[in-house]
C-alpha cells in the first residue's frame, strides 16, 4: 500500500509540474525560453562528478565498495527536469583472511518535477528506470543484471551559498544494494556555478541480505 502510495504521489507532482512549467504561454514572436541560473536559486540544470563509497555487512561478512559517479540534470522549462546518471564501483566481502572482489555498475535515467513550498524551498519528486549490474562469486553468490524503477521524494532548500537534500530513494531493482536508502546531501558554492559537496546514506532496509547500509558521495556540481 506504501508502495502504490507514493508511486502515486510521485505521478502526481510530476504531471502536475509538468503542467504548470509548459502552460504558461510564450511571448509574441519568441519560443520557450530555457531558465536561466538566477542568485540564491536552486539548480535543477547541472552536471557532478563524485567518489562514492559505501559499507555494511552480510551476517558477519563485511561489505566494502569504492567508485566513482557521473550525473546529469536539466531543465527544458520550469518546475520540470530530467535526470540521468551512471555510476562505478569496485566491491569486497571479506570474512578474517578471505574476501571475494566483483564490479558493481549502476545508470538510471528519470523524469523530476518540483513545486516550490517557498522561494528556496522546493518539495520534488523523481522517478524512472534503473539499471544494475553485479558480479560477486562465494561465498554471496550475487550476480547478474536487472532493470527496476525508482521514485525519489526529496526537499531541496537554498540559503544563501548553502543547498541542501533531505530525502529518500525507493529502488525495486532485485539487485539493489538496498530497497529503501535515506540520504542528505550538504552543497556549498565556491564559484560562480561551482558546488562542493557531499552525500551520507543509509539503508533503511535490507536487499540481498546487506544489514546496516552505509555511504558516502564526495564531488563538485557545475551548475548551467
Amino acid at each position: 500500500m506504501i508502495k502504490k502510495t507514493l508511486a502515486l504521489l510521485a505521478l502526481a507532482v510530476v504531471t502536475t509540474t509538468a503542467q504548470a512549467g509548459t502552460s504558461a504561454p510564450a511571448p509574441s514572436g519568441k519560443g520557450v525560453i530555457a531558465p536561466t541560473i538566477e542568485p540564491d536559486s536552486i539548480s535543477y540544470s547541472n552536471v557532478s562528478l563524485s567518489w562514492l563509497r559505501q559499507w555494511g555487512q552480510v551476517g558477519p561478512v563485511n561489505f566494502d565498495s569504492n567508485g566513482i559517479a557521473l550525473a546529469l540534470e536539466y531543465s527544458p522549462v520550469n518546475n520540470v527536469y530530467v535526470a540521468g546518471g551512471a555510476s562505478w564501483s569496485d566491491g569486497e566481502f571479506s570474512l578474517g583472511g578471505q574476501s571475494v572482489n566483483g564490479d558493481l555498475w549502476n545508470a538510471n535515467l528519470g523524469l523530476g518535477g518540483y513545486l516550490p513550498l517557498t522561494s528556496n524551498i522546493h518539495f520534488v519528486t523523481e522517478l524512472g528506470a534503473n539499471y544494475a549490474d553485479a558480479s560477486f562469486g562465494n561465498p554471496v553468490n550475487i550476480s547478474g543484471n536487472e532493470w527496476g524503477f525508482y521514485v525519489t521524494p526529496h526537499i531541496r532548500a537554498k540559503f544563501g551559498k548553502f543547498e541542501t537534500h533531505l530525502g529518500a530513494t525507493y529502488n525495486t531493482n532485485d539487485l539493489a544494494l538496498d530497497e529503501w536508502t535515506g540520504f542528505l546531501r550538504l552543497l556549498y558554492e565556491v564559484a560562480p556555478n561551482v558546488d562542493l559537496f557531499v552525500t551520507g546514506t543509509i539503508g533503511l532496509s535490507d536487499n540481498n541480505g546487506i544489514d546496516d547500509l552505509y555511504g558516502l558521495n564526495v564531488g563538485a556540481r557545475y551548475k548551467f
